[in-house]
Parts: structure tokens; C-alpha cells; sequence
């Protein structure tokens, strides 16, 4: 799309046993993974550390893919699980699209599942419950779908971590 304005942004999946954590997203009104736009300066691997320890409160690692280089110079950065084109279409601010950096993470050191987190409104869910198609309650108990590629996605960074504790 010619003209559209296009903002770098990262997003952690983090995992701990066996589950990967959705955030309600007040703005876009979607359960979605910890992410939001990189700062100035700021590489994707960064951007996608700091929204989890902000929106999370958790220290997290990028999970590596297999056969990821490693040398001592130059740094090199693991890429994402995947980047996405995604239309923001919000109200309150103009059409634009977030190029999403999607990471998958895991959790460094034990996870209270039950405890609050700077965000708010959060669910941990297993690659069961993402297995096929449902809906969690938003704050005003309005049931939202969660959408396929969080699903999947979600589905596939458990599997990763699951992946590295094997190796």
C-alpha cells in the first residue's frame, strides 16, 4: 500500500509451563501477547524484552531458532518467528500498519499464574485451549474471539519452548 504510514513494533510470546500469556488490549479490543512499538535506537530483540518486563513484569529470553549462527563478532540478533503486516484501525488515531517483529520467549524463573501483572486483564492459556477456535471475556464480559494467528502462534512458541527444554 502506497502512502501508508508503517511503524516498527515487537511482540514476546511468553511461555512458562506450558502456557503462553494473552493481554487484553483495551485500544484494538483483542486479546493479544505482550508487544507494542520499538523506541527509538532499539532493535526488535529489545523492543520485544522491554514490552514483556513492561507489560508483563516478567525477565524473559528469546528462544533461538535451530543452527542460529553464533560467532563472537558481529552481534548477531535471532530473527522472528515470524513479521506481520497488521492494519491498525483504531478511532482514536489514523489507518496505519505495524510491522510486528514477533518473538517467541520463555519466562526466567518461576511464574505465579495466578498473580496480577502491570498490564492488567491477562490469561495464560495452553496449546489445547488454542487448538481450535474460541473466545475469552473482555473486562466488560463481552466474549471476543481470539483471533487465528494468535492461536497458532501461541500454539508454536509453546512448542519452542518445549523444543529448547528438550535440547
Amino acid at each position: 500500500m502506497d502512502g501508508v504510514e508503517r511503524h516498527h513494533t515487537a511482540t514476546a510470546y511468553i511461555v512458562a509451563g506450558g502456557r503462553t500469556l494473552l493481554l487484553w488490549h483495551r485500544g484494538l479490543r483483542m486479546w493479544l501477547p505482550p508487544g507494542g512499538h520499538l523506541e527509538p535506537n532499539e532493535d526488535p530483540v529489545q523492543g520485544a524484552l522491554r514490552e514483556a518486563r513492561e507489560e508483563a513484569g516478567l525477565e524473559v529470553a528469546v528462544i533461538p531458532p535451530p543452527g542460529l549462527l553464533r560467532v563472537e563478532r558481529p552481534l548477531v540478533l535471532p530473527p522472528p518467528a515470524v513479521i506481520l503486516i497488521e492494519d491498525i484501525v483504531r478511532p482514536d488515531q489514523p489507518f496505519h500498519q505495524h510491522i510486528d517483529h514477533v518473538y517467541f520467549t520463555r519466562a526466567l524463573g518461576a511464574v505465579d499464574f495466578d498473580a496480577p501483572i502491570p498490564h492488567g486483564p491477562h490469561l495464560w492459556v495452553d496449546a489445547e485451549r488454542l487448538a481450535g477456535a474460541f473466545a475469552l471475556p473482555a473486562p466488560d464480559g463481552t466474549l471476543v474471539t481470539v483471533a487465528e494467528d494468535v492461536r497458532l502462534l501461541g500454539i508454536s512458541a509453546i512448542e519452542a519452548a518445549e523444543r529448547e527444554n528438550r535440547a
